[in-house]
């Protein structure tokens, strides 16, 4: 492909210490991961922050767009009847021209970011990454493709498009997810904000508590890392253990890349000596990523649990393998925990719904 974005994808890392990663931090860098500071001005005002949002909704509807053809091509591969090299290389240029377009929409976000929001900012650098490895997922299945006339698909095609369809996906929940906060944000804004602090700021207060030797302890530093992956999200869920200068890292990342960042970054991180990681890589599937973006809507569209949408660090974690949901995280009451799993289990299409939510009074009296 000639229109390929230059690969750029930062690393970061995770630590110890059997402690989930939710809710708000006061060591989170705001650069980095966003926090509700970056959302100060949740609305685009200006023309180019209005220009920003167009784009990132374009690129959207293209990722949507990619994501269809790679689950078409995919479809191919599976089906009884084999079908001649034009279908697929029809397929694979439809989908070449949605990610080239999303290209070109991304070099004009790079020329507006420095006029963008901050929370937009934070999209745009986040986005950059993942373009490019769409492009480069898109050329070995061509280059694959081309290789294969006349025999037999290689797995390294297979292994393409199935990447392609899982980074087109992140693109879309990245982008969405982003704009959804936004809208949520601006509403909170325009009211009273005081009814919706406590339990958004409550591990903040509880934080606070805690000595100045203690937040910085290697706990913290690790912690901290981890909130800054770029790739960890609401349908990501990590924990780690810290047994001396040993960490251990468990949970399920829906993104390859963050199990590979989270050990690289922790390894780094003063103190630590070893990294074991555990944290599972959940298998790129069209109906899993469905059911996320379905289950998000249900549950953090949801009146009463709309203000857990203002955190920028999601409490309530949705992780999704083969059809079954399970909710991981904090929440601020056993009303709130009800809710949410109720919500997860109204969305159709799940084969099973597991409540893993803690609520956050009973955390704190440990």
């Amino acid at each position: 492909m000639k229109n390929t974005v230059r690969r750029t994808i930062g690393f970061l890392g995770a630590a110890l210490m059997a402690t989930q990663l939710i809710g708000a931090s006061n060591a989170v860098s705001v650069a980095s991961q966003g926090s509700s500071s970056a959302f100060e001005q949740a609305m685009p005002v200006t023309p180019a922050q209005k220009e920003v949002d167009r784009l990132l909704k374009q690129i959207s509807a293209h990722a949507a767009s990619t994501g269809r053809h790679a689950d078409t091509l995919d479809s191919f591969t599976r089906g009884a009847n084999r079908l001649g090299y034009e279908t697929y290389a029809a397929e694979l240029t439809h989908a070449k021209e949605a990610i080239n377009a999303m290209v070109a929409d991304f070099r004009r976000l790079q020329d507006l970011s420095p006029n963008a929001l901050p929370w937009q900012q934070a999209v745009i650098d986040r986005i950059g990454p993942v373009l490019s490895e769409m492009a480069g997922h898109v050329s070995t299945a061509i280059e694959r493709l081309n290789e294969s006339r006349g025999r037999l698909l290689s797995a390294e095609y297979r292994e393409a498009v199935t990447n392609l369809y899982a980074y087109a996906g992140h693109a879309r929940n990245l982008i969405e997810v982003n704009l959804d906060y936004a809208r949520a944000r601006e509403k909170l804004n325009t009211l009273d904000a005081s009814a919706f602090e406590p339990v958004a700021t409550a591990p903040v207060r509880e934080a606070s508590k805690v000595s100045a030797k203690a937040s910085r302890s290697l706990e913290e530093r690790v912690r901290t890392e981890l909130l800054k992956l770029p790739y960890y999200e609401v349908f990501d869920h990590l924990a780690f253990q810290v047994n001396g200068d040993q960490v251990t890292l468990s949970g399920h990342a829906s993104w390859p890349t963050l199990k590979t960042d989270a050990e690289r970054v922790v390894s780094r991180v003063e103190g630590v000596e070893s990294v074991s990681n555990d944290i599972k890589v959940l298998p790129a599937s069209p109906n899993d990523n469905r059911l996320r973006l379905a289950t998000y809507w249900a549950v953090y569209g949801q009146p009463t649990m709309a203000r857990y949408r203002l955190n920028p660090h999601p409490p309530i974690r949705i992780i999704v393998e083969n059809g079954h949901v399970t909710l991981k995280g904090v929440v601020g009451s056993e009303m709130d925990r009800t809710i949410a799993y109720m919500q997860a289990n109204s969305v159709p299409g799940a084969f099973s719904v597991t409540d893993q939510l803690q609520v956050a009074a009973n955390l704190s009296g440990r």
